[in-house]
């Protein structure tokens, strides 16, 4: 099981609250099939970093018959078979973990595996009824997905997109990409204990999917002790917009499958973006679940994700290292305990992970000193000229490559900078990004009047980067120093 639980970035540690409520972007299953260069899905992806699919044929029922008998199947299992996990808002999780491989197909569920379909579980019975036609619809809804995201970022994407440690094979598109990589599934339930005192906190908090993205069916409540109770859909689910505002995403019936944006698209698709003021890069979603308690102590959430790595042999850039070599080597670390160094490309960069719960949240130490910027995910030294930012009228900003104030927990090469916030931004679509207050370190501070249009650089609003070496060397290597007791799945 361990095997198959991807990692996470975590973004905030603060207890989820909504400022506002959002409705997704939809499109239905048919529509998807039609369009071909208008740039609808790129622009919602761009914007918000999901997306809903609607109207996928037959799937809804299929869906609701397989998620009804989830729970109480995972109970009938008994919790020596099924993966259970306990939160500290008082929500334990059970889990089933699979995979669909490139060029073999869907694996089994291996909970189930002994399961005989004439075995007492009536739940078990009707779930693994229904598993095999909703794989199969969630894989058609993920081609057709990866193959229009193609189609309308061909234009404005490099190639190879990657490149790998065998000869003669590359990765040119988004749908090649998608298309030899590992796809991790889990089918989660949560159920809470109303009884604690803290059954009202945060489950799982503010982060970001390392995948590339994910597909997954918004919550639904469902009875633990009848199946055949209708179900309805759960609240809860918590994004955090690009203005960095929290905030509620209302689903509704119709939203079949959701596909959302992971920090892999910051790795291998938004770094090969080419300098076109069209080129719109892909949106790393950061999200949240709360699971508050429930008037029925027997109602539970039920969910399902797919979540879309990179594939295996496929070099992770700047570190001599495939991405399945950089997996091995953080489940090596996970069982061992011990503390792994990959790629780093500065003694002085550092991003330390801590996880201390089996399959819990990962909590992040951020050693910034005063002498240091968290940026890009780490701390960043600065040196003489960054440290007299403020003296010239300038703040201490993390920069990404465009010459914009960025969210210093993305993998997007930023760096400190000082930064000119008075100088005129030319915009032309009048997107308006914000950055996350830095963490740890100096200045670092959100705007909300920033302009961004997708192009080239804004040098003016820069007066300096810094000139030390391990500042500087941010040609988008995945520079990280990891400390894990466990790799984590706690996509919700």
């Amino acid at each position: 099981l361990l095997l198959l639980l991807p990692l996470v970035c975590l973004v905030s540690a603060s207890p989820v609250s909504a400022d506002r409520v959002v409705n997704p972007s939809r499109i239905t299953f048919d529509a998807l099939g039609r369009i071909d260069n208008d740039s609808l899905l790129v622009k919602a992806l761009a914007t918000d970093g999901l997306v809903s699919l609607t109207n996928i044929p037959g799937f809804e029922q299929s869906k609701r018959r397989l998620m009804s008998n989830l729970h109480t199947c995972m109970l009938d299992l008994g919790d020596d078979i099924v993966t259970a996990h306990h939160f500290d808002d008082g929500t334990t999780r059970r889990s089933f973990a699979t995979s669909t491989l490139p060029e073999v197909g869907a694996q089994p569920i291996k909970s189930l595996e002994d399961i005989p379909m004439n075995s007492n579980s009536e739940s078990c019975q009707s779930f693994q009824g229904e598993l095999s036609s909703f794989r199969s619809s969630v894989e058609a809804a993920t081609d057709l997905f990866s193959q229009k995201l193609s189609t309308e970022m061909r234009a404005y994407l490099q190639t190879p997109l990657m490149s790998s440690n065998v000869d003669g094979v590359v990765y040119n598109s988004i749908n090649e990409v998608v298309a030899g990589g590992e796809h991790l599934e889990h089918f989660h339930s949560y159920q809470k204990d109303n009884s604690l005192e803290n059954a009202g906190e945060t489950t799982i908090e503010l982060h970001t999917d390392q995948g590339f993205f994910i597909a997954f069916t918004p919550g639904l409540i469902a009875s633990s002790n009848d199946p055949t109770k209708q179900m309805k859909l759960s609240d809860g689910f918590y994004v955090q917009d690009r203005y960095g505002t929290k905030a509620s995403v209302n689903f509704s019936e119709e939203d079949d499958l959701v596909f959302m944006i992971g920090d892999g698209a910051n790795q291998y698709i938004n770094n090969n973006l080419i300098d076109s003021k069209d080129a719109m890069p892909l949106r790393a979603t950061p999200h949240a679940l709360s699971f508050p308690a429930q008037i029925d102590s027997s109602d539970v959430r039920v969910w399902y994700g797919r979540m879309v790595l990179p594939p295996n042999n496929a070099l992770s850039h700047g570190m001599g290292l495939t991405h399945g070599e950089v997996r091995e080597a953080l489940m090596d670390a996970s069982t061992t305990g011990k503390s792994i160094s990959l790629g780093c490309s500065s003694q002085d960069m550092k991003a330390v992970i801590h996880t201390t719960r089996h399959l819990s949240g990962p909590s992040v130490i951020l050693n910034c000193t005063a002498d240091e910027l968290f940026c890009w995910y780490r701390c960043q030294p600065l040196d003489d000229e960054l440290n007299t930012c403020s003296d010239r009228n300038l703040t201490l900003e993390c920069v990404d490559s465009r010459g914009q104030i960025t969210d210093p927990a993305q993998h997007n090469g930023a760096a400190p900078a000082c930064y000119n916030s008075t100088a005129p931004l030319s915009s032309d679509d009048g997107i308006k990004v914000v950055a996350i207050g830095a963490s740890g370190g100096r200045g670092g501070g959100g705007r909300d009047d920033l302009s961004w249009s997708g192009g080239g650089g804004r040098d003016e609003h820069m007066s300096t980067k810094s000139t030390s070496t391990g500042s500087r060397l941010f040609a988008w290597s995945l520079v990280v120093t990891f400390t894990i007791s466990a790799i984590l799945s706690v996509i919700s």
